[in-house]
């Protein structure tokens, strides 16, 4: 199978490309709502036991579907310990889990939650994120999934790109002397091939990663792109000078 590189469009019906760039595939969504999932298997933050936020679904082609073909997409959740509650979790509020939920925690204050999905997860409706099982208490907060205003929101769309390092994985690459025009044609957000800043994470990645920066409210550490690696679900975070 030849890896192919992508590029992560947001916004629009997808009835034009943009010029210079190949057709556009349908790809999932941006914003608060979730997969067709039920809800008593929506991720939540280990530490509080509250419901994550829904950042973004995104489908996958065939060779980043690194957990099984039946597995189409994934979605990508996150919990901000420095944002709303801080507290331990309280008894009763544990709930089932996700057949296939990954939990990447940084080891500070962020939580991102990775959930492989089937076909009629990705394809049915769309879940609203549960009710908290606890208020905040004085000095925390709970923004009811109400994306940041930076957040690209909206339809989901992949673009294949021309990308040398398609297939390759990051720490791979050969540093030469044109890096600075090849991080400039590359910097937005993706699945596979080039980072999108040579400050960016790499360390570690496998050829399947997934690399956003602020994709339907994702944030990590401002700005910082942040990367999901497909093949082993690890978390990486790299600053970025490419900021859309």
């Amino acid at each position: 199978m030849i890896m192919k590189a992508y590029d992560i469009v947001v916004g629009g019906d997808g009835a034009a490309a943009a010029p210079g760039r190949r057709a556009l595939l349908p790809a999932g969504w941006a914003g608060p709502q979730g997969p067709a999932i039920d809800p008593v298997t929506w991720p939540r933050s280990p530490r509080t036991g509250q419901p994550m936020h829904h950042r973004f679904t995104l489908w996958l082609p065939l060779e980043y579907r690194r957990r099984g073909e039946d597995l189409v997409a994934v979605s990508v959740f996150q919990w901000c310990d420095a944002l709303y509650w801080r507290g331990p979790a309280s008894p009763g509020t544990a709930m089932p889990a996700h057949p296939h939920l990954h939990l990447a925690d940084d080891g500070v204050d962020q939580v991102f939650a990775l959930l492989w999905l089937t076909e009629s997860e990705y394809s049915g409706p769309p879940t609203a994120r549960p009710i908290p099982a606890a208020p905040p208490v004085d000095g925390e907060e709970d923004p009811d999934g109400v994306p940041p205003r930076y957040a690209p929101l909206g339809a989901v769309w992949l673009a294949e790109r021309d990308d040398p390092h398609a297939g390759v994985a990051p720490t791979d690459f050969d540093d030469d002397d044109d890096a600075d025009e090849r991080y400039e044609t590359f910097g937005m957000e993706h699945l596979g091939g080039t980072v999108m800043s040579p400050n960016g994470p790499r360390e570690g990645l496998s050829p399947w990663y997934l690399e956003v920066n602020r994709l339907g409210g994702v944030n990590h550490g401002g700005e910082r792109d942040i990367a999901f690696d497909l093949a082993s679900a690890r978390m990486l975070g790299g600053m970025s000078s490419h900021i859309r």
